[in-house]
C-alpha cells in the first residue's frame, strides 16, 4: 500500500507542476502578444510624432517667411511715407 501511496504522490506532484508549467507558458505567450502589441503601438506614435514635428517645423519656416515680408512691406511704406514728409 505504501509505494501505490508515494506513486499517487508523485503523480500529484508531477500534475501539478505540469499545471504550473502550461499556465506560465501561457502567460509568456500572452505577455510576448502584448509586449509586440504594444511595441507595434509605439512605432506608430513615434512615427505620427515624427510626422508632426516636421509639419509644425514647415509651419514654423513658412510662419517666419511671411512675417519677413509683411516686416519688409511695413518698411517699405514708412519709407515711402517718409519721403512724402519732406
Amino acid at each position: 500500500m505504501k509505494k501505490v501511496k508515494e506513486t499517487t504522490d508523485e503523480e500529484d506532484i508531477l500534475a501539478r507542476l505540469h499545471e504550473r508549467v502550461e499556465k506560465a507558458i501561457t502567460t509568456i505567450q500572452e505577455l510576448r502578444r502584448e509586449r509586440d502589441s504594444l511595441r507595434a503601438k509605439l512605432a506608430q506614435a513615434e512615427s505620427g510624432a515624427s510626422e508632426r514635428l516636421t509639419s509644425l517645423e514647415e509651419d514654423c519656416a513658412r510662419y517666419q517667411k511671411e512675417r519677413d515680408e509683411i516686416r519688409n512691406r511695413i518698411e517699405s511704406i514708412l519709407s515711402n511715407l517718409e519721403s512724402l514728409d519732406v
